[in-house]
C-alpha cells in the first residue's frame, strides 16, 4: 500500500512539474515561414588566431552573421542544430542592407560552450517586428507591440577564411 502512495505522490510531482515548466517556458510568438524583409543569416566558425597585436584580442569561436534586403530590427534569434540551441532575446539591432557593392553584416557572438563542428546542420529562426506587405510596401505593426519568428530553415555552418 505504501508503494502505490509513493507511486501516486512521484507521479503527482512529475505532471506537477511539467505542467510548471511548459506554462513558465511557453513562447507565444508566432512563427511563420514568410520571410518579408529577407533576412539572410549563417553560423560562422571563426578560428582561434595565434598572432595578436595586443593581449585581449579574443574573437568568439561562432557567430550569426546577418543582412536583410529590406530594413528591419533583429529583437531576437533561436539557432538549434538538434541537440543544443542558442538563444537570445531582448535584443535592438538594426540589421544593415544587402548590398552586392559594399557588403555589411551584422555580427553576434555566440557562446563558446557549442559542440558544433564546421559542416553541421543548424535551423535559425530569427524574431523581428510583425510587418505586412501590402502593394510592394512594407508596413509595421506597432499598434500592438508583437513581434514574430521566421523560420529560416536549415543552414550550414562554414569556416571563416
Amino acid at each position: 500500500m505504501k508503494t502505490l502512495h509513493y507511486s501516486i505522490i512521484v507521479i503527482a510531482c512529475i505532471i506537477t512539474i511539467s505542467v510548471v515548466w511548459y506554462l513558465t517556458s511557453y513562447d507565444p510568438t508566432p512563427v511563420t515561414t514568410e520571410n518579408n524583409f529577407g533576412i539572410h543569416a549563417l553560423v560562422v566558425h571563426s578560428p582561434p588566431y595565434m598572432a595578436c597585436p595586443t593581449e585581449d584580442c579574443r574573437q568568439p569561436d561562432y557567430y550569426l552573421k546577418m543582412n536583410s534586403k529590406l530594413k528591419t530590427v533583429l529583437v531576437g534569434y533561436n539557432v538549434c542544430d538538434g541537440n543544443s540551441c542558442v538563444e537570445k532575446d531582448d535584443l535592438a539591432v538594426s540589421l544593415p542592407l544587402e548590398d552586392v557593392l559594399h557588403p555589411d553584416y551584422a555580427k553576434l557572438p555566440l557562446p563558446d560552450d557549442l559542440s558544433w563542428k564546421d559542416g553541421d546542420s543548424v535551423n535559425i529562426w530569427v524574431k523581428v517586428p510583425n510587418s505586412s506587405m501590402i502593394g510592394g510596401t512594407l508596413y509595421f505593426d506597432f499598434s500592438n507591440a508583437q513581434n514574430v519568428w521566421i523560420d529560416l530553415g536549415k543552414s550550414e555552418i562554414v569556416r571563416s577564411s
